[in-house]
């Protein structure tokens, strides 16, 4: 009788999986799983019916699975199953933001999708375990849709970190990236979604985005400081993405802020756009209209929906109009002036220009304390925002925060 040969395991994995720009943003889906709000399998069901990496595709792909996970959770709710439910509303709200990432600001489906995960995960929150308030914060003449979270409903003044997202984030996002972790901890939580954040784009997309970002944020310091529940003299700002840049420039006018954690610190945004998308910018020009037509020789086809999407944002029309406007957000001559504790957390993976405005930014603000972490790439959490290892991230946030705020 002979032995019975064994197959060697398959090698094969979808090939998209070998696109360096797709990775990050399939890794941005996984990396929210350990709170809840995706699962290996359905990420990997998306990854495995791609065959080339299209803008488009990706999004149809996330839309149909955050509809099918949508259906099952309402099947769910409507049989009475509440924890059934909970968990296939929030994944369902985390897909739809996927889908969403990847729509042109400018078309319909944007704000198609983006509204459904705000559907999906209000839908989920009178079940959550946890206190769930969606509140509006106005600043100027806007409404800024914001969600303040806590462990209870019991009105205990409570240590509380604002949350401010990126400018490809969401709330709802947020809610997994670090709110979670955040009232594991025993912390209330305010996600605020400010001028040209998808959040509020999703119905107002006239309201751009502004280097003063420190204006509408102080409007929502002013709101946790009316309220009874919240611990002024523990009140912490968390910024991620180029929410570190809005963070800080809040730390810089307003001493309130009684610690601050930034991942990364951003200094000058006009610096990391060129890091970005090269030198080169600054020498070309073009028009939203013209990118389309433009070879992948000349820029990739994910570095087009970027521009295309910050352009949006910014409410400008050409490149250099862009690159332009970004001058405008810098903090480097005022970092002097924060003083409160603060964090900065930066990876091995990071642009080595977001490296070198870590290190500045570190060297020069005004804090007596401060404390730099630096997450080597061997713990998968190095990449932007460290959306690999939020576990870890969280970690080192709050570990820091809970000795901080003792």
């Amino acid at each position: 009788m002979h032995a019975e040969q064994q197959s060697e395991p398959s090698q094969a994995q979808p090939a998209i999986l070998k696109k360096p720009e797709f990775e990050f943003k399939l890794l941005r889906q996984l990396g929210l799983s350990v709170y809840g709000g995706a699962t290996f399998g359905e990420c990997y069901s998306v990854a495995e019916t791609m065959l080339e990496w299209d803008p488009a595709q990706w999004t149809q792909r996330w839309a149909d699975l955050a509809a099918g996970v949508e259906e099952r959770g309402l099947n769910s709710l409507n049989a009475g199953h509440h924890v059934s439910a909970r968990e296939a509303l929030l994944r369902a709200c985390n897909y739809y933001h996927a889908a969403e990432y990847y729509a042109l600001i400018s078309n319909g489906p944007h704000a198609h999708y983006g509204l459904k995960c705000q559907q999906c995960f209000e839908a989920a929150s009178p079940y959550l375990e946890h206190h769930v308030e969606a509140v509006s914060i106005k600043a100027d003449v806007v409404e800024y849709p914001c969600y303040f979270l806590s462990p209870d409903d019991s009105g205990v003044p409570r240590k509380t970190v604002l949350l401010v997202p990126g400018i490809e984030s969401c709330g709802e996002e947020q809610y997994f990236y670090a709110g979670i972790g955040a009232l594991r901890r025993g912390y209330n939580v305010l996600i605020f979604q400010g001028p040209g954040q998808t959040g509020l784009l999703r119905t107002s997309p006239e309201c751009y985005l502004r280097h003063d970002y420190e204006v509408p944020l102080q409007v929502a310091l002013d709101y946790l400081h009316a309220r009874k529940d919240v611990d002024t003299e523990r009140l912490a700002v968390m910024g991620s993405g180029l929410g570190g840049y809005f963070s800080a420039r809040l730390a810089v006018y307003d001493h309130r802020v009684k610690a601050l954690a930034l991942n990364p610190p951003f200094i000058n945004l006009y610096r990391t756009f060129l890091a970005l998308i090269g030198q080169r910018a600054t020498a070309v020009d073009f028009t939203v209209a013209d990118i389309e037509d433009l070879p992948d020789s000349i820029i990739r086809t994910d570095m087009k929906l970027f521009i295309l999407n910050m352009c949006r944002r910014f409410g400008v029309t050409r490149l250099q109009e862009l690159l332009k406007a970004t001058q405008t957000y810098t903090i480097e001559d005022t970092l002097y002036r924060i003083t409160c504790p603060a964090l900065a957390v930066h990876g091995e993976a990071a642009y080595p220009e977001l490296d070198s405005q870590a290190v500045q930014f570190f060297e020069k603000i005004g804090s007596e304390i401060k404390y730099r972490e630096y997450i080597p790439a061997i713990h998968i959490a190095d990449a932007h925002d460290h959306i690999g290892n939020l576990a870890l991230l969280n970690q080192t946030v709050f570990d820091w925060l809970d000795e901080l705020f003792r």
